[in-house]
C-alpha cells in the first residue's frame, strides 16, 4: 500500500492542481479515512462554499397511467419526476406536455438505460420527450452508461441529473468506473450530480459505512468536473445522508415534496433535511431541478 502525504495534496488542490491518476490511486487504497473525508471536505467548500442544497420531488408513476389522470404538482416540489414503463412513448410524451402545461418547475424523467429499451433510436426518444417539456433525465447507472449515450442526450438538448453507481465494487474497480466518467463529462458536460453510492446492495453482503464514506470521498476527489455529489434522501434515509454530507457531498436528493407529518411538524421530513446539513455545518440552501436556489 503506497503512503498518501494528505498535507501535500492539500496544497497541491489548493492550488488547482488536479491529481494525477497515481495519486487517486493512492488514495483509493488508502484507510486513512478521516484524511481522505478532509480531503474531499475541502474540495468540496472550495466548490460551494458553505452551500448545502437539497431538493423537493414530486414523483410521477407513469405505469399505467389514464391519458387523462389529473395533474397536481404540489407548491413544495423543486422538481417533477417521472418514473415507471408508460404503454409507448406517445403515452410518455403525453403526460410530460399535460404536466408541463401546469407547472413551470424543472422536469426529469427516467433512467437512461431505461429509455434505450423503450425501442426505436434513443436520439429520437430523447428529442420526442425534450419537445413535449421535459428539461433532464433523472439517472444513469455508471455500470450501463457509455459516452454515445451521454452524446444522445447533449444532441436532444438535455441535461443528466444524477449518475449512480449500479452495485458495489472494489476500490479498483470504482476508481476506473469515476475516471471514465470524468473522462466523458469532459466530451460532454450533460452530467450535472453523482451518488456514488450503489442502488443494488445484497442483504446478504451489505457494504459497509466505512467503505461507503470512503466511496463519496473519492467520488468528490476525482470528479472535478462534476459539480455536484449528492446523497438520496429515499435511498439512504436521515444518517445515511448526514453521513455523505460529511464526506464531501454537497447535495441531498429526492426529499418528498409531500409529508403528511405523522409525528408532528418537528419530525417533518423538510426540518429532518435541515437539520442534517445544519449538523454538517453547511448553510441550507433548497434548490429546485435546474439547481437554481429557491426562495421563500
Amino acid at each position: 500500500m503506497v503512503a498518501v502525504d494528505f498535507d501535500q495534496l492539500t496544497e497541491a488542490l489548493a492550488a488547482g492542481t488536479a491529481l494525477s491518476g497515481t495519486q487517486l490511486r493512492a488514495l483509493a487504497h488508502s484507510r486513512d479515512l478521516i484524511g481522505l473525508g478532509m480531503l474531499a471536505a475541502d474540495v468540496r467548500t472550495r466548490l460551494h462554499g458553505g452551500r448545502g442544497t437539497f431538493v423537493r420531488i414530486e414523483t410521477i408513476d407513469v405505469t399505467g397511467r389514464p391519458d387523462d389522470a389529473a395533474v397536481e404538482v404540489p407548491a413544495e416540489a423543486g422538481e417533477v419526476r417521472f418514473t415507471g414503463t408508460p404503454v409507448s412513448l406517445e403515452a410518455a410524451v403525453a403526460a410530460v406536455r399535460a404536466v408541463r402545461a401546469t407547472t413551470a418547475v424543472p422536469l426529469s424523467g427516467w433512467a437512461l438505460d431505461a429509455l434505450v429499451h423503450w425501442g426505436g433510436s434513443l436520439a429520437a426518444t430523447l428529442g420526442a420527450l425534450r419537445a413535449a417539456g421535459l428539461d433532464a433525465v433523472a439517472t444513469a447507472r455508471l455500470d450501463r452508461l457509455d459516452l454515445e449515450q451521454l452524446r444522445a442526450v447533449a444532441d436532444a438538448g438535455l441535461v443528466l441529473q444524477t449518475v449512480t453507481v449500479g452495485v458495489p465494487s472494489d476500490d479498483d474497480v470504482l476508481l476506473d468506473q469515476l475516471e471514465q466518467l470524468r473522462a466523458w463529462q469532459a466530451a460532454t458536460g450533460v452530467v450535472r450530480a453523482c451518488a456514488p453510492l450503489p442502488v443494488e446492495v445484497s442483504a446478504e453482503q451489505p457494504t459497509t459505512g466505512y467503505d461507503d464514506m470512503r466511496h463519496v470521498a473519492l467520488a468528490r476527489l476525482v470528479l472535478d468536473n462534476v459539480t455536484h455529489v449528492q446523497a438520496h434522501w429515499t435511498r439512504m434515509g436521515a444518517k445515511l445522508s448526514q453521513s455523505c454530507l460529511l464526506f464531501g457531498a454537497n447535495d441531498i436528493d429526492a426529499v418528498p415534496a409531500r409529508d403528511a407529518m405523522p409525528h408532528g411538524p418537528r419530525r417533518a421530513i423538510l426540518e429532518e433535511v435541515r437539520r442534517n446539513l445544519q449538523a454538517a455545518s453547511l448553510d441550507v440552501v433548497e434548490r429546485d431541478g435546474a439547481f437554481a436556489e429557491r426562495r421563500a
